[in-house]
């Protein structure tokens, strides 16, 4: 039997090949279907046209609904992100994230939305901020502006700008730089780092400290007498809205550490802005006397410059052995005392008494 000679050969004619071509004989077409290949549409090209403008048109639909979703995703990391956001609509806030709240130690409660953006900014840094906005939004450039808290501290922070393409207003998004939360010893958080003053839990400790020494003496003509006064700025919401609550606390802190004896614990409070221990004490007339001190120094406001603040104050007292016979009772009693003394008229020093209660 003769052996079937192949229906393709390859030639070669001075340098051009001629590639293979497939015989008649080769079922390809017949078994398209086994491999997916659609006849029709390769011999109707109109239809194979409008298929690809189908799938073009779905895959836009796709698209539609992932932009959706990932709007949602992106919702969330704004939400979540440690970087403080603030968006801006013509010169009004339209939204800050959690980060800008914190920052700022905006409540909840407190509705700022809609409230011109500036209020949030050191006015001397309005000129620079509307200055360099367009490049910030342009040109990718990040500027370092000052912003107001809630509670008058200065926050300085470096801002990138991204524009929000709207047809009738000028909105944009103002991104902080990232909020690196630093974890302290526990030691540390004993002191406040405004003042650099014991903080509350310090003080507490302190007074349970010099009570257990009194305790201590076997002989009761040994023991010494220590007073605990609680004091309250009565007026420092007006000196938050002039944002110079943080100068005030300094300079009353200040003050009260200069002037008193050395053995005495000047501390800041939580609800009541200082707390101070006198131990040491030999008679009531001294405690008098220490007291009296203390209010003349409140008496006396604190200067800004060429500016003298009046302070607004109340201030509650007890003392130890007697009426408080430990240091959570001496702390109980004066809280007691400056809730009485914030009943009376203005810069009203109480003593604790039994009938306070």
């Amino acid at each position: 039997m003769t052996e079937r000679q192949p229906d393709y050969v390859l030639q070669q004619l001075e340098g051009e090949n001629l590639f293979p071509a497939v015989s008649a004989d080769v079922r390809v077409l017949g078994e398209a279907a086994q491999y997916n290949v659609n006849l029709n549409a390769l011999e109707t090209p109109e239809k194979t046209e409008n298929r690809r403008r189908h799938s073009e048109q779905k895959r836009k639909e796709d698209w539609r609904r992932l932009d959706v979703n990932l709007s949602d995703i992106l919702n969330l990391i704004v939400a979540t992100s440690e970087r403080p956001t603030f968006m801006v609509r013509d010169d009004k806030l339209v939204y800050l994230n959690p980060a800008a709240m914190q920052l700022l130690d905006i409540s909840l409660d407190k509705n700022v939305i809609n409230n011109d953006f500036l209020n949030l900014v050191v006015k001397d840094d309005w000129n620079l901020l509307a200055e360099n906005i367009g490049e910030m939004l342009t040109d990718s450039k990040s500027l370092r502006i000052r912003l107001l808290s809630a509670t008058g501290k200065i926050i300085p922070m470096r801002f990138q700008a991204i524009y929000l393409s709207e047809i009738e207003h000028f909105s944009f998004i103002l991104l902080g730089e990232h909020i690196r939360k630093e974890i302290k010893p526990t030691f540390n958080n004993l002191y406040d780092d405004m003042t650099g003053l014991p903080n509350f839990f310090l003080f507490e400790d302190r007074v349970q400290v010099a009570t257990a020494l009194e305790n201590a003496k076997e002989n009761a003509k040994d023991q010494r007498m220590i007073a605990v006064a609680v004091i309250s700025i009565d007026n420092i919401d007006s000196f938050r809205k002039m944002h110079i609550e943080e100068l005030i606390i300094k300079k009353i802190a200040n003050n009260l550490v200069l002037n008193l004896r050395k053995s005495a614990t000047v501390a800041l409070g939580l609800k009541y802005n200082f707390w101070i221990m006198l131990p040491n004490l030999k008679t009531m007339a001294e405690v008098n006397h220490e007291i009296r001190q203390i209010a003349e120094i409140l008496n006396d406001g604190v200067s800004d410059n060429f500016t003298r603040h009046e302070l607004l104050f109340s201030m509650g007292v007890s003392a130890f052995p007697r009426p408080g016979h430990s240091a959570k009772k001496i702390i109980e009693q004066a809280i007691a005392a400056i809730k009485t003394a914030q009943t009376n008229p203005k810069n009203s020093v109480e003593f604790f008494r039994s009938e306070t209660i």
